[in-house]
């Protein structure tokens, strides 16, 4: 759920997932499928943040109210890049956007059309 106002708050359900071999886009791909099956693609939101050298913490959450089930909340800052574009060319999005350096946190929408929307912080 996101709140505006002195903060932003993220709550949602949490997971590690590896990103040796880019493997991320694949295995957070899945965990957005199980949610999209129960909320609709367009009604999620993904956050990425607290990379090491070989995994991502992603939490999936609702755009409007509390996910069943979850688990994780943290306060997000209140000014973001915004990148728009297709789902299918996220590796190409993602190389641009690191080009700069690492990200401190990142939210990804997606709806059923292949257009996706990243917001991200440094």
């Amino acid at each position: 759920m996101f709140l505006k106002g002195a903060h932003m708050k993220f709550t949602g359900i949490r997971r590690v997932f590896s990103t040796k071999n880019e493997e991320q886009y694949t295995t957070i791909g899945v965990f957005w499928d199980e949610l999209s099956d129960i909320y609709g693609r367009e009604n999620l939101m993904g956050l990425g943040c607290n990379w090491t050298a070989d995994s991502i913490e992603y939490a999936i959450a609702l755009k409007q109210g509390t996910i069943t089930g979850a688990d994780y909340e943290i306060d997000l800052p209140d000014e973001w890049t915004i990148v728009r574009g297709r789902t299918k060319q996220l590796g190409e999005i993602y190389s641009r956007i690191y080009e700069d350096g690492p990200l401190l946190y990142e939210i990804e929408e997606f709806d059923e059309k292949g257009n996706c929307r990243i917001r991200y912080c440094r």
